[in-house]
C-alpha cells in the first residue's frame, strides 16, 4: 500500500507541477477512471508478479512517467531523469564534456546540426547535416533526443565511437572521438578591415547577454562601422537570452508574443537604451537557425532592424515550460507557439531571408562562405 502511495503522490505531482509552474493561466480536468485504471495497473503489479522483489518502484515510476510523454509524439516535450537534468543544466550554463557537437532530432534520425569550432568533434571529420547511426554500436533510432545525447557525453578522456551518414554519401563510416571538456562561450567576433564587424552567436545560454554586451563594448571601442550578426547553426536556447541580444538592436521593441492552448498572448519587449540601435545590420541564417535564433532574426526582420541573408531557418518555433520535479528530473512541456511582432508563425515555417543565398558542400570543403560576402558587400554599399 506503502508503493501505491508512492505512485499516486508521484503521479499528482507530475499533474500539480504542469499546471502551477506556468505563470499563464492552464486548467485541466482529469478523467478519474483514466487515473483509476494507472492506479489499477501498479497495484495488480505489486499483488501478482511472481519476482516481487525485482520490481523497482523508482523505475516503474519513471517508466510511467516517460510512457505518458512519449505518447504525445512531440520532440519537444519531453522527461529529464535527475542524470539527464543535470546534464541540460550544465549546458545551459555553457560548459559540458563531450564531443562538442550541437544534435536534433529530426524524422526519427539523430542528426548534427553543427560541431563546435575547434571541438574533438569539428577536429574528427564530424560536419552539418551529419547523421548519426549509432553510438557505441548502439542505434540511435532506438533513442530520443535526451538519450542520443548522454550516451555521446561522458568523462573527457574517454573514447566514442559515432556510426555516421555524411551528406550526399551513400555508406556510413565510423569515426572514433575523444571526449573533451567542452567551453562553449556562445559569442565570438573579429572585426574586419573594412570595419565591419563579424559577430558570431553559437547558442543562446545564461552567459549569452552579457557576453554579447561586452562584444558590442569592445567593438565600438575598435571602431565599428556596420555588423554582420551570424545566426547560423545556432541550435537557439533561452529565449530571455535572445531577447536580450535583440534588445541592442531594438529600442523597446516588440521581439516576440507567444500564444497558449486557451489563445492567451504573452509578449517579450526589447530594452530601451541598446549598444547598437543604429549601426547598420546585415543578419545571416540557415536550415540550422532554430528557436532563440529565430527569435532574433524575425524580429530584427520585421521591425526592418535588419537584412536577412542565407537560406530559410529551421522552423523550432515553440515554447516549452520546464518543470522541475521533486526527484531531481524535470518535465519539459511544449505549451505555446511563437510568433513575429507582425503576427508571422515560426513553428514549422521557420523564418525567410529577405535575399537567399545556399551555402554547398563544395563552398564549404574550399573555405567559401559566399553568404558572408553578400553580407559583407551589402554592408559596403551603406557606408
Amino acid at each position: 500500500m506503502i508503493r501505491y502511495h508512492k505512485f499516486l503522490i508521484a503521479l499528482m505531482l507530475i499533474g500539480l507541477l504542469l499546471l502551477a509552474a506556468c505563470t499563464l493561466d492552464f486548467s485541466y480536468e482529469k478523467d478519474v477512471d483514466e487515473v483509476d485504471i494507472i492506479e489499477e495497473v501498479w497495484n495488480t503489479l505489486h499483488e501478482q508478479y511472481v519476482d516481487l522483489e525485482q520490481l523497482d518502484d523508482e523505475r516503474l515510476l519513471e517508466g510511467a512517467i516517460r510512457g505518458m510523454v512519449s505518447e504525445i509524439e512531440d520532440p519537444y516535450t519531453n522527461y529529464l531523469g535527475p542524470q539527464e537534468n543535470a546534464l541540460s543544466l550544465s549546458e545551459l550554463e555553457g560548459d559540458f564534456s563531450g564531443i562538442g557537437a550541437t544534435l536534433t532530432m529530426e524524422d526519427d534520425q539523430l542528426k548534427v546540426v553543427a560541431p563546435i569550432k575547434d571541438s574533438p568533434a569539428a577536429e574528427a571529420g564530424i560536419k552539418p547535416g551529419d547523421i548519426i547511426l549509432a553510438v557505441d554500436g548502439v542505434d540511435t533510432s532506438k533513442m530520443n533526443l535526451v538519450e542520443a545525447v548522454l550516451n555521446i557525453r561522458g568523462k573527457k578522456g574517454t573514447p566514442v565511437t559515432l556510426k555516421v551518414l555524411h551528406p550526399d554519401e551513400q555508406e556510413p563510416v565510423e569515426i572514433e572521438i575523444v571526449r573533451a571538456e567542452i567551453k562553449l562561450p556562445s559569442v565570438r567576433w573579429e572585426m574586419r578591415s573594412d570595419a565591419i564587424a563579424h559577430i558570431t552567436v553559437t547558442n543562446f545560454s545564461n552567459r549569452t547577454g552579457s557576453e554579447f554586451e561586452t562584444a558590442l563594448e569592445e567593438m565600438k571601442e575598435a571602431g565599428v562601422a556596420a555588423t554582420v550578426l551570424d545566426l547560423r547553426d545556432n541550435p537557439g536556447g533561452i529565449v530571455d537570452a535572445a531577447v536580450e541580444v535583440a534588445g541592442q538592436f531594438l529600442d523597446g521593441e516588440m521581439v516576440i508574443y507567444a500564444l497558449d492552448n486557451k489563445g492567451k498572448q504573452e509578449e517579450w519587449y526589447a530594452r530601451s537604451g541598446g549598444l547598437a540601435l543604429d549601426i547598420p545590420l546585415v543578419v545571416l541564417v540557415n536550415e540550422h537557425s532554430a528557436s532563440a535564433s529565430e527569435v532574433v532574426a524575425g524580429a530584427l526582420q520585421d521591425h526592418e532592424r535588419g537584412w536577412l541573408v542565407g537560406v530559410t531557418t529551421y522552423g523550432k518555433g515553440t515554447m516549452n515550460l520546464v518543470n522541475e520535479l521533486s526527484n531531481g528530473g524535470s518535465l519539459y512541456v511544449t505549451f505555446a507557439r511563437w510568433f513575429t511582432p507582425l503576427g508571422r508563425q515560426i513553428d514549422d515555417k521557420g523564418i525567410t531571408p529577405d535575399y537567399q543565398v545556399e551555402m554547398t558542400s563544395e563552398d564549404i570543403e574550399n573555405e567559401i562562405d559566399p553568404q558572408l560576402e553578400v553580407a559583407v558587400e551589402y554592408l559596403r554599399l551603406k557606408l
